[in-house]
């Protein structure tokens, strides 16, 4: 039987250490220590407590954006000249997320809106309800005397 080898203590390439070196000084440019840089994500993100008006804020912020989806059929803010669409501005916001709710689920048929309020959650209907609440109606057209 031939005797157990020991290893031998082979220099390393050059580009082996080099290449330690880059990943070594990338991970501290990112700003992570050698651990982190190792370390898995957290599976939970970190909680951010945020104020209750900037949150909001927020909230009314995303609901005017939300809003603007209904330009085309239902007038810009809400606000409706003719009477081919309801217009939504000043409508209260409990009828507005009432009706949304009602054409999510096919209570309410309708060929477009049952597919317009399922990309919407129930917060989602609730922000773009108080948006068009917030906004004034137009006044009637004048008729001709």
């Amino acid at each position: 039987m031939n005797p157990p080898q020991t290893p031998s203590r082979r220099p390393r390439p050059i580009w082996v250490l080099a290449a330690a070196s880059v990943l070594l000084a990338a991970g501290s440019w990112l700003g992570l220590a050698p651990s982190q840089a190792e370390a898995p994500s957290p599976a939970t993100p970190p909680l951010v407590l945020v104020p209750a008006a900037a949150a909001a804020s927020h909230a009314a912020a995303s609901g005017e954006a939300m809003a603007h989806t209904c330009a085309a059929c239902h007038g810009t803010n809400g606000q409706l000249g003719d009477e081919a669409f309801v217009p939504l501005a000043g409508l209260p916001h409990t009828q507005f997320v009432r009706t949304m709710q009602q054409f999510r689920s096919g209570e309410r048929p309708s060929t477009l809106m049952g597919h317009v309020a399922q990309g919407f959650s129930d917060a989602d209907l609730l922000a773009m309800g108080r948006f068009f609440e917030a906004i004034p109606p137009l006044p009637p057209p004048e008729t001709p005397r």
